[in-house]
């Protein structure tokens, strides 16, 4: 199992057990050391704006999780405001955690503003 999914795998069971919390620690700051120094925006040259932007694209939707997991976002809410700023339509939908029961809300492109 590689890095990313051994950390996400560890932040489920955490959840469960509260016992795994140092492992679940231990192995997200693993998985970000192996992201490289320079951060996304330094391998890529895209904001963190423009990584949920092209997310969305590729999968559809992302959610605050997907986000920081994903591509290391942390102000994921602000990210979202960035958008709106620059024209874009965002619509979120309320789901919940077929595990933990837990609401989360998923955000997909609806379109820009004219």
């Amino acid at each position: 199992m590689d890095p990313f999914e051994q950390a996400e795998r560890l932040a489920l069971e955490a959840n469960e057990n509260p016992a795994l919390i140092p492992q679940y620690i231990a192995a997200t700051k693993h998985a970000q050391a192996l992201e490289g120094a320079p951060g996304w925006k330094g391998r890529t040259r895209m904001t963190q704006a423009e990584k949920i932007l092209e997310h969305i694209q590729k999968n559809g939707s992302i959610t605050q999780r997907e986000a920081y997991l994903d591509h290391g976002i942390q102000s994921f809410h602000r990210r979202l405001t960035d958008l709106k700023d620059a024209g874009y339509r965002l619509r979120g939908e309320l789901r919940r955690n077929k595990v933990t029961g837990q609401e989360y809300t998923r955000y997909f492109l609806v379109g820009t503003y004219a």
